[in-house]
């Protein structure tokens, strides 16, 4: 197995690529959850103590308003996430390339706009939660890149479906054969 079959040089790929979507649906899903719970239980007498939170851990200040078009701006793309993850996890295990594609594309997306959100967290003067957002989309490039080699793979025809075919040998075949005189 060459290098480019394997997740940082490690896993194969396909296993990587079902880690990353596992993964990823997990995140997606915590984030989903902890933004519908805090747009739901979140209280107008309490605006003002939020909206100081805001400020003393992100170093923002928002009001409330533009703190429910942010949720769900996130809930939106929590969502979104969620299925594409689900698509890759589908697309690695089932071996349909349409499906991994559909992850990298998000992904891509993602990326640019957490660039982009970096970027405006460095005008506020934000510099910390900017270093967060510029750090994790590097990640993220880097899982893109794992799960566009697997696409790659999979359009050139690697077979990564988890079914055993009858062609297939089994690799650890050489060393439990019926000779018991080695031990």
């Amino acid at each position: 197995m060459c290098w480019a079959e394997k997740c940082c040089y490690v896993v194969p790929a396909n296993f990587g690529c079902l880690f990353v979507g596992i993964g990823s649906f997990i995140l997606s899903l915590f984030a989903l959850v902890t933004s519908v719970v805090y747009f739901i239980i979140e209280d107008h007498d309490e605006a003002s103590v939020q909206s100081i939170h805001f400020n003393r851990v992100l170093g923002l200040k928002l009001n409330m308003p533009s703190v429910h078009v942010l949720l769900s701006i996130v809930i939106i793309i929590a969502f979104m996430w969620m299925l594409v993850s689900f698509m890759l996890v589908v697309g690695v295990i089932k071996n349909k390339p349409n499906f991994v594609l559909c992850y990298f594309s998000f992904g891509i997306i993602i990326t640019i706009i957490s660039q982009l959100s970096a970027l405006l967290l460095l005008l506020q003067t934000c510099w910390i939660p900017a270093l967060i957002f510029f750090l994790l989309s590097l990640i993220h490039i880097h899982v893109l890149v794992v799960v566009h080699t697997v696409y790659e793979l999979m359009s050139r025809g690697k077979d990564f479906s988890f079914q055993r075919h009858q062609d297939d040998e089994d690799p650890l075949a050489d060393c439990f054969d019926e000779d018991s005189s080695r031990i």
